[in-house]
């Protein structure tokens, strides 16, 4: 069977659970286009993707968040890789606007769901016309590091956007633990209070004992690492973030971030040390992409970094809203370019 479209899609995204009639609406407006696979949980992507290819695809359409594209374009890229060699050519992309956050669609300038964007982009094929496209940074992460029970890991990602450490991580933890319809309001409570805690932790540092908890006590806590940019050691180890960027993002039109990575060629990289004060005093930088102020930053462009974990401490990254842990070690270098479709809106 050939098909020119693949719909990959995932019945648990925020959008999908609620409205578990969406896949059939997906079906009827790919038609004869292409192939629409249901996938529950990871075990079911390599074969989905493997059917795809196998057929031809030339446009993946990925129906649910940042996380399901992560996961499609890692899959991808690995069966592509088994398959052709490090030398390949990543098919187009079709993000759709199926999660919380939604960063990659609103990169691409892709509005509506996912029904609404393969009707447009069916519509467009039947006439005759292709997509538009646009060419932009991944980030590929290789590291080493050891599982719970004692396995070591061989970590290899490509990814768009990703907070390695310190309060960028930590921001994900507390995001996750709410309930699962969340967005700008959710991530801009989770600011908010980390704010406030780290005030009050320091204003109120000597009575802390008596301080009934808030949840964020560990919020502020640093990393310990040693850091190389671009052949270049950091002269500080303690950092109360670290996050990366191969694109510019906007968080749900909330948080702005890695204005570097708008860039072509370059990844945008942040390491910060400071006090939590000196990270809340930079919360409008943080949230409006402007730079990052302190005597012990790095907030550049960068092409190759190296992170590794000291005081025996783990490096758990989150990479575009995807949990992973373990590392001991971490490579962020550029990855392949990806093409990711353009459509008129409806």
């Amino acid at each position: 069977m050939t098909a020119t479209v693949g719909v990959i899609t995932n019945p648990n995204s925020k959008k999908n659970w609620r409205f578990p009639e969406r896949r059939g609406a997906i079906q009827r407006a790919v038609g004869s286009h292409g192939i629409v696979r249901e996938t529950r949980n990871l075990e079911e992507l390599p074969i989905a993707v493997s059917e795809l290819l196998d057929a031809g695809v030339k446009y993946w359409v990925c129906d649910g968040g940042d996380g399901t594209l992560h996961w499609v374009l890692n899959t991808l890229h690995t069966t592509l890789r088994e398959r052709d060699g490090d030398d390949l050519e990543l098919p187009v992309i079709v993000p759709t606007n199926g999660g919380t956050v939604d960063f990659i669609a609103r990169k691409a300038g892709l509005k509506g769901d996912a029904v609404s964007i393969v009707e447009r982009l069916c519509r467009g094929l039947d006439e005759g016309r292709d997509p538009g496209t646009v060419r932009i940074d991944t980030c590929r992460h290789i590291g080493v590091g050891t599982s719970e029970e004692g396995a070591p890991i061989r970590f290899d990602r490509l990814g768009l956007a990703t907070a390695v450490a310190g309060v960028a991580n930590n921001f994900f933890d507390k995001y996750y633990q709410l309930p699962k319809d969340r967005g700008a309001l959710a991530i801009a409570g989770v600011i908010g209070a980390a704010a406030a805690a780290g005030l009050l932790g320091t204003v109120a540092a000597p009575f802390r004992r008596w301080l009934p908890s808030d949840g964020y006590g560990d919020f502020f806590r640093p990393t310990h690492a040693e850091i190389e940019v671009d052949g270049r050691r950091l002269g500080f180890t303690d950092f109360m973030s670290l996050q990366i960027g191969a694109i510019d993002i906007n968080l749900a039109g909330v948080v702005r971030a890695f204005r570097h990575a708008g860039e072509d060629g370059v990844l945008h990289f942040q390491a910060i040390s400071t006090t939590p004060v000196g990270v809340v005093f930079n919360v409008p930088n943080i949230v409006f992409g402007t730079p990052i102020r302190g005597r012990q930053v790095f907030d550049d462009k960068a092409r190759e970094v190296t992170i590794k974990a000291t005081n025996g401490e783990r490096l758990n990254p989150v990479i575009d809203g995807e949990q992973f842990y373990g590392l001991d070690k971490l490579g962020l270098s550029l990855g392949p370019s990806l093409r990711i479709a353009t459509l008129p809106a409806a």
